[in-house]
């Protein structure tokens, strides 16, 4: 064999080799979709999509890289380079990466949905969307709170919503100037109210006391969600036309 012919015939294995990669590639990225509805099983297709093209501009940009490494003459350099920058993408995005796969983890749980009363860390609401970022959850005040799906995923997360309504946990606090038995009269007298609306009857417990005030939990298990905010108004005047010194905590 001629000596010129040699790197000719080197350079194109190379070739061959870059082309099999983007050929393996181009494979992988037209059965993606067959293989991610078989292992991810999530209804939302808007997401599905996201995360279908993500997969595919990683494949495909995993696939450059290699080819262009093959056809590198200084392969050692070239890897080393290669390396560098995969580690600069991946701290770069790595919030965008973890928030990601917060989305699949939540999404694929379905612990909740959209119009699903919810509590998270405390704070109660309608789930009004979920987005590309996290879930928008409007509370009783009319105050929308935006919660990342990384937060969702590292916390607990109370669905209140089931099959027969929803269930409104509230903080009642009444001054001392009640004796404590009159106190819990006095609010399950007004909660009767409601009593219309609920499923069973509202359920009144003493947490404890401050220097101040007794501290009630009070749960309504209301029937119908879509009433849920006019049921907490109903029960909110009510309590307050009764004592107006008492706080209302949700």
């Amino acid at each position: 064999m001629p000596e010129w012919f040699e790197p000719i015939l080197s350079y194109l294995v190379r070739v061959i080799q870059a082309a099999i990669a983007i050929a393996v590639a181009y494979l992988v990225v037209k059965y993606l979709d067959r293989l991610v509805a078989a292992f991810v099983k999530i209804e939302e297709h808007e997401y599905l999509e996201r995360f279908l093209m993500f997969l595919k501009a990683t494949v495909y940009a995993i696939a450059a890289l290699t080819a262009i490494s093959f056809l590198s003459t200084e392969s050692v350099v070239f890897a080393v380079m290669l390396l560098a920058v995969g580690i600069a993408v991946v701290v770069m995005f790595s919030d965008v990466l973890r928030n990601l796969g917060s989305e699949l983890y939540v999404r694929s749980s379905k612990a909740f949905r959209v119009g699903d009363w919810v509590e998270v860390d405390g704070v109660q609401g309608r789930v009004s969307s979920m987005t590309s970022l996290g879930v928008v959850v409007e509370t009783l005040r009319r105050e929308r709170v935006f919660i990342p799906y990384t937060r969702l995923a590292h916390t607990r997360v109370i669905n209140r919503s089931g099959v027969y309504g929803v269930s409104l946990r509230l903080e009642v606090r009444v001054p001392k100037t009640y004796d404590v038995g009159k106190a819990r009269e006095m609010l399950a007298s007004a909660l009767q109210v409601v009593r219309e609306d609920l499923i069973s009857e509202p359920s009144v417990t003493l947490r404890g006391s401050t220097e101040s005030f007794y501290v009630f939990d009070v749960v309504l298990d209301i029937m119908n969600v879509g009433k849920v905010e006019e049921v907490f108004e109903r029960v909110f005047l009510e309590l307050k036309t009764r004592e107006p010194g008492l706080d209302v905590v949700f």
